[in-house]
């Protein structure tokens, strides 16, 4: 057990307060340190996401407070990565580095495939230098300050520079501190402009909020369905969720700049389907770097404060449950609707929902933009279900009401009720013999099987229309058509009209047929000229035009191999025509 421990100042990193350790114990050796700490000389010396934090706290003085889930949410990069990460893989990562190995830790968090580098040197700001060395009479290496994708200090606003001591040492065992000696200050840092450097100085202030206010794990979906949420607002998602990929890529790109991107290690490559921006709102199980997400949020939500503080969900038709339209059941205009399936609608692009309800109705209706929480109005129905037909068949065959009352009990219009009595074949009472199908055959006799005098009326409909299509047989005798479809189904599938596909017509040239026809009207324009009094230059063009096949004999001429040969022999150029004068 140790007899003293230093302790850790704000933001220090875990690594720097054991390197003072070390320094306070006098020990000459490293091993002998990590030792004194794990009662384990062979623990190795993580910057980030150091290990064997258990026999570490088993090791510190008897009234020693710390903890080991306080080292690593205070003094680790832990609370940067876990909120990115799903919880099972958080707690295993968690319970590495309490454990005495490691070596999965790196691998887990998605850092040694990332296309993001770790820093090659631990890094300093120049200004919390000397206001530490004021303060505590000494310096240390700050956790924020070594975080990946903070270039600049959130405190002060000045790049930070680089010091001598490698993140990845070749020493793995050895803790070094921070000293005027590796933290001279030099020239080499890049110049970033007053654009880039104000949104350097957000994304360093974001990460130290995270330190500061440490986030529950979270699925891997639960960041993509945010983003699309807030995309789905801003037009660069539809309601189904299908993202506009180059509209996305092109905003993102403008709103930070090539220049920002690249210092970031995040450019997006516009030729690349799956670049990282594409993936990160699509669905997969890939985890995504934490300075990714926060570019994502400042771009969609402001900043990271805003989206960890937000619950916005995508409602366009407000929150559940919804009301029931169906006239037939008792919780008419009633909230109990609660299934709900969000689409695209093709002609006015907006949110399209589809309402179910557990009586069987299901409608549809666009979102309004300027009452997004009005359940009333419907937009089509797309059943009103059994129960309300069932209720219709009672009204209008049993208790013979009235058009006009029928609509009035079911909570619907006059035009309505003759469609669906239409569609299932009922008997209304308002309906005279002259409102029925004219021709005799197609009306259903009253017996008690009416299935073969059907079937034989379905039949004498084909012989009397055989060009009929079974959709206008349908559309034009549907009393007929919605018995047998009830009732008689496979019959009727098996003695319809069949569907008549188009057949295609082969109007293929014969080539070799138009090859002689043209030849014979290229010889007949070829005597013509030579018998003209005016002599003339055989040309094709000059025959072409003459037989009007200019276009076919320069375009195509290489398919008449008869009439190539013909006009290479009787065609002139310039020079045979000034031959012949001399």
């Amino acid at each position: 057990m140790l007899s003293f421990f230093p302790s850790p100042y704000s933001d220090e990193l875990l690594y720097s307060a054991l390197g003072r350790y070390h320094i306070r114990s006098g020990n000459n050796s490293p091993k002998i340190t990590l030792k004194e700490l794990y009662n384990d000389n062979n623990t190795i010396a993580t910057v980030d996401l150091p290990s064997n934090i258990d026999a570490l706290v088993n090791q510190l003085p008897l009234l020693s407070s710390y903890t080991a889930d306080e080292f690593i949410n205070n003094h680790t990069f832990y609370p940067f990565y876990s909120p990115f990460l799903p919880k099972k893989r958080a707690i295993t990562i968690k319970n590495s580095m309490k454990a005495n190995y490691g070596g999965n830790i790196h691998t887990c968090i998605g850092i040694v495939a990332s296309s993001i580098p770790l820093l090659p040197f631990l890094r300093f700001c120049p200004d919390c230098l000397k206001e530490d060395e004021k303060q505590y009479g000494e310096a240390y290496w700050h956790r924020i300050h070594q975080t990946t994708g903070v270039l600049v200090c959130p405190h002060h606003g000045v790049p930070l520079h680089n010091s001598t001591v490698a993140f990845q040492r070749l020493n793995r065992h050895e803790y070094e501190v921070i000293t005027p000696q590796n933290c001279q200050q030099n020239t080499s840092i890049p110049y970033y402009s007053p654009q880039a450097l104000k949104i350097f100085i957000q994304l360093a202030q974001y990460v130290a909020w995270l330190f500061k206010h440490p986030q529950s794990p979270q699925s891997i979906d639960h960041y993509r369905q945010r983003y699309l949420n807030r995309m789905i607002e801003r037009k660069l998602a539809t309601a189904s969720q299908r993202v506009h990929q180059k509209s996305l890529i092109d905003q993102f790109v403008c709103f930070y700049g090539r220049d920002i991107l690249e210092h970031l290690n995040c450019m997006i490559d516009y030729n690349d389907s799956s670049n990282w921006l594409s993936n990160i709102v699509r669905k997969n199980r890939k985890v995504f770097h934490p300075i990714r997400h926060l570019l994502m949020m400042r771009f969609l939500y402001g900043s990271a404060e805003a989206f960890f503080k937000s619950e916005d969900n995508y409602k366009p038709f407000g929150d559940a449950p919804w009301l029931c339209f169906n006239g037939a059941v008792d919780h008419y205009q009633q909230p109990v609707v609660t299934n709900l399936q969000i689409s695209h609608c093709l002609e006015n692009k907006k949110p399209l929902g589809t309402f179910t309800c557990s009586c069987g109705m299901i409608y549809s209706r666009t979102a309004s933009d300027q009452t997004p929480k009005d359940n009333y109005p419907i937009g089509r129905v797309i059943t009103y279900g059994e129960i309300w037909e069932k209720r219709l068949q009672q009204l209008v065959e049993v208790e013979k009401l009235g058009l006009r009352a029928t609509a009035r009990a079911l909570k619907v219009t006059t035009r309505t009720i003759n469609r669906y009595i239409a569609q299932l074949g009922l008997k209304a009472s308002w309906q005279s013999s002259t409102s029925q199908p004219k021709p005799a055959d197609t009306q259903p006799p009253n017996n008690h099987n009416p299935q073969s005098e059907y079937r034989q009326q379905w039949l004498n409909l084909q012989k009397t229309y055989p060009d009929a299509t079974k959709t206008t047989l349908r559309k034009q005798f549907s009393a007929l058509y919605m018995w047998l479809h009830r009732n008689d189904k496979d019959w009727l599938n098996q003695h319809s009209p069949t569907l008549q596909r188009p057949v295609s017509i082969n109007n293929r040239v014969n080539w070799e047929e138009r090859d002689k026809q043209i030849k014979l009207q290229v010889e007949e324009v070829v005597t013509q000229l030579l018998n003209l009094d005016v002599p003339q230059r055989i040309t094709i063009g000059k025959i072409g035009t003459t037989t009007g096949l200019k276009a076919m004999l320069e375009k195509k001429l290489d398919k008449l191999p008869l009439a190539q040969a013909y006009l290479s022999e009787v065609t002139e150029s310039v020079t045979i025509r000034d031959n012949l004068r001399l």
